[in-house]
């Protein structure tokens, strides 16, 4: 004779066939005998709850769930998840948007996480509501808010990256295995310069964590930045064989391997990564069609921007980055060089910024973070023309944040005389007093406000002071030098408004010393002939005079900023 073996795994197997065969009552009389062979297993409990739910007993499940979480198992998330869907069944729809919060804020991750968020847009939809969820996104931002000020994210999102680096010092004194601040003072260092701090800020993180996914990819950007191919290389074996199950690592892995050239590399990961994920949002759908241009396989690039441009915030980039495809086809080219941000180029940024800015429309711009970072990292990494129009965008906004943008620029190394003379007129035009410290000779020097030039934006562009050389010569040997003065108040002042409204591009400075000439003369109401000016300067006499009437423009609408 055979004896049976009664405890809770008999029971439970048992109850499992029950609920196989849809017997539910007596799965139910099972799975009460595996809670009384074990009364301390949450497990057993959560199994009773399921099957009460499935009979209908939705407040006996309840009873069930809230004991495991009371008196068992606090970290079980799924029964939050249950009580949610118990609650919605009973008609008890704002405790049910209750549960399936907590059950998000538990287990953003979880495994009935998309099933949880569907049911907060049914709640939210069908039933009215919204409370609790108003109340969770507040807590939501202030602690994300928290988060990012503590790691210093928030500096680095604004752009503000001599900042970033003071306060995650600070942070990481206090706190030196917080490694989300590490990666990011890591990329601080290298926004302002500090390469070899952020290298090894970067591996030191890697040394204690050899799989840490950011800190592999600030290496990786790092390396292709500075030239170090042996360990761009290594950085790039690594990252090949990485595929981050969490989305925004994969996403991060995806971006770096586009950055660094290995395109062929980043659109696999990306494939991989819309198999996979639950939403394919704008972001994965742009770095996929960015890949596949950049491998020169444009009909898949067509067809995810042709995706992208359903999406109603990204239709404009979409929109944007199939005409550069289209133009490309047509010229033969093999592959289009697309950016992996989503969002316009920031050249495209600030021609259509300076527009608004012209229009009026300066709120928009001071309150956009994103547009924000854009002309931050446009001042540091953009070339003379992108740095320039940064410059006068800052002037434009003219706002606090704007001001210290520009004092930070002005202590790099790495500016010219023109841009420093560009920055230092922003900072005038922006109503800007005191000291500023800027670069010299190879260390700091402090200048005070009141104390340069009036005629310091001649400084800006060499073919402005050109300009201005000519026009000297110019009124002395036609007799009118006496003039001087006004002619130089007159240029300046035009050049000030053009230094906010527009690019002056000047490639004949004969022509517009010619029309200087010309137009502080006539406009000192002396005697002088168009025809004469026009022959002293070898020029023609109808430029003369759409030079004169530009001038003229200026003046008649005011505003020396400078003088």
């Amino acid at each position: 004779m055979i004896s049976m073996r009664l405890d809770a795994a008999f029971f439970h197997e048992r109850g499992v066939r029950y609920l196989q065969r849809n017997d539910l009552k007596r799965a139910l009389k099972a799975f009460r005998k595996t809670v009384e062979y074990e009364p301390d297993n949450p497990v057993n409990h959560c199994n009773l709850a399921g099957v009460l739910s499935e009979l209908g007993d939705f407040e006996a499940s309840n009873e069930v769930l809230l004991h495991i979480l009371r008196n068992l198992d606090p970290s079980m998330a799924e029964c939050q998840f249950y009580l949610a869907n118990n609650y919605a069944n009973m008609g008890e729809y704002a405790t049910a948007e209750e549960y399936v919060l907590r059950y998000l804020d538990q287990a953003p991750d979880g495994e009935y996480a998309a099933d949880a968020e569907e049911m907060l847009d049914v709640l939210l939809d069908e039933f009215g509501g919204g409370k609790a969820y108003a109340e969770w996104s507040e807590r939501h931002r202030i602690r994300e808010r928290a988060l990012a000020e503590r790691d210093g994210r928030h500096l680095l999102e604004q752009g503000h990256f001599e900042a970033a680096v003071e306060w995650l010092e600070q942070v990481i004194a206090r706190e030196p295995n917080n490694i989300p601040a590490r990666n990011n003072l890591s990329l601080a260092y290298y926004y302002t310069g500090q390469y070899d701090k952020a290298v090894a800020t970067a591996e030191s993180v890697l040394s204690e964590h050899p799989h840490n996914v950011h800190a592999m990819c600030n290496l990786a950007v790092f390396s292709a930045q500075l030239g170090s191919r042996e360990r761009l290389q290594q950085c790039v074996a690594k990252l090949k064989k990485v595929f981050p199950l969490h989305y925004d690592q994969a996403m991060k892995v995806g971006t770096t391997l586009g950055l660094i050239g290995e395109h062929e590399a980043a659109l696999d990961l990306f494939a991989r990564l819309v198999r996979v994920a639950e939403r394919v949002d704008a972001a994965l759908i742009h770095s996929l069609a960015a890949a596949a241009a950049n491998t020169g396989r444009f009909a898949q690039a067509r067809r995810w921007w042709k995706v992208l441009s359903h999406e109603r915030d990204m239709a404009e980039v979409a929109q944007y980055y199939l005409e550069l495809l289209n133009r490309a086809e047509q010229q033969g080219k093999r592959t289009l060089r697309a950016s992996y941000q989503n969002e316009l180029p920031l050249h495209v940024q600030l021609q259509r910024m300076k527009r608004r800015l012209h229009e009026g429309d300066l709120t928009t711009w001071r309150q956009d973070p994103v547009i924000r970072a854009s002309l931050y990292w446009g001042l540091r990494h953009g070339d003379a023309d992108t740095r320039l129009a940064v410059v006068r965008t800052l002037a434009l906004i003219a706002d606090e944040d704007a001001v210290q943008a520009l004092r930070l620029f002005l202590k790099r190394p790495d500016v010219d005389g023109s841009l420093q003379a560009a920055a230092l007129c922003a900072l005038r035009m922006a109503g800007c007093r005191g000291r500023v410290d800027i670069h010299q000779g190879g260390a700091l020097a402090t200048v005070r406000m009141s104390d340069l030039p009036n005629d310091l934006i001649l400084s800006v562009d060499p073919a402005w002071e050109a300009v201005w050389e000519l026009a000297q010569r110019g009124l002395r040997e036609t007799g009118h030098a006496r003039f001087t003065g006004a002619a130089k108040r007159m240029w300046i002042r035009f050049l000030q408004r053009q230094f906010l409204q527009s690019e002056l591009r000047i490639a004949r400075p004969e022509v517009w010393a010619a029309g200087l000439v010309y137009a502080v003369v006539k406009g000192q109401r002396a005697t002088v002939r168009q025809r004469d000016v026009a022959d002293l300067f070898q020029v023609s006499a109808s430029s003369v005079s759409k030079v004169a009437v530009r001038l003229w423009g200026a003046v008649d609408q005011g505003g020396d900023h400078l003088s």
